[in-house]
């Protein structure tokens, strides 16, 4: 399976570099439209939109002028957007990017895609990817199931518990998407009181038409 990767770079011919490198192995990289004068919230909505499983965001940025944030801050802002969506920063001197990136656990050296080091770098690609996505297709998976349980049968508590939290866990991973579950689901307890206030409005007003006739023999 060919995987999707982002790529942050200011320099178009390094994001080529590592397009050759890691097309070899399986890998999509594509890059963004960076400009002179680009905001933070453009590259984070063009990154959004590019539907990718990865992505690697160079570490040093700023330093041609042509942007004035560098990789630490695409990542925290991007991580509002979108929590725990597997990144990679990349840099020439670890050191630098070490004390301003909040996981460190994230940093890697661009000489990991160098010829003997670029098995291992890619693998640690697939299994960041392969934990992310499993995740989510878990809580889809329940998502579906339950949502076809309350078409047939039902939902009891612990259901709608499971529920809950599925759509809640998948909804903190990405702050704009739309819930997985349906809204009907999702809203279930107040539908049940809104079913039994009707029901009640229902018999009162089959009362009041019995009454009525019975003061009116006419109707």
């Amino acid at each position: 399976m060919k995987y999707k990767i982002g790529f942050i770079d200011e320099d178009a011919d390094q994001v080529d570099t590592y397009e050759r490198r890691l097309r070899k192995k399986d890998f999509e990289v594509i890059g963004y439209k960076i400009e002179k004068g680009v905001t933070l919230d453009n590259l984070l909505s063009q990154v959004y939109n590019s539907n990718i499983d990865l992505l690697m965001v160079d570490f040093l940025l700023s330093d041609r002028g042509i942007l004035d944030f560098n990789g630490d801050e695409v990542v925290r802002e991007y991580q509002k957007i979108k929590p725990g969506f597997p990144t990679i920063v990349f840099t020439n001197l670890e050191g630098q990017a070490f004390p301003k990136v909040d996981n460190p656990n994230i940093v890697y050296e661009k000489e990991m895609t160098l010829k003997e080091n670029i098995d291992r770098f890619t693998e640690i690609l697939r299994k960041n990817i392969l934990v992310y996505q499993r995740y989510i297709q878990e809580r889809k998976d329940l998502i579906a199931v339950l949502s076809e349980k309350a078409a047939t049968k039902g939902l009891d508590a612990k259901d709608k518990h499971s529920l809950s939290v599925a759509q809640f866990e998948l909804q903190n991973l990405d702050k704009r998407a739309a819930p997985e579950a349906p809204m009907q689901l999702l809203n279930i307890d107040k539908i049940e009181t809104l079913t039994e206030t009707t029901k009640e409005a229902e018999a009162f007003l089959e009362e009041l038409i019995k009454n009525q006739k019975k003061n009116d023999p006419k109707r």
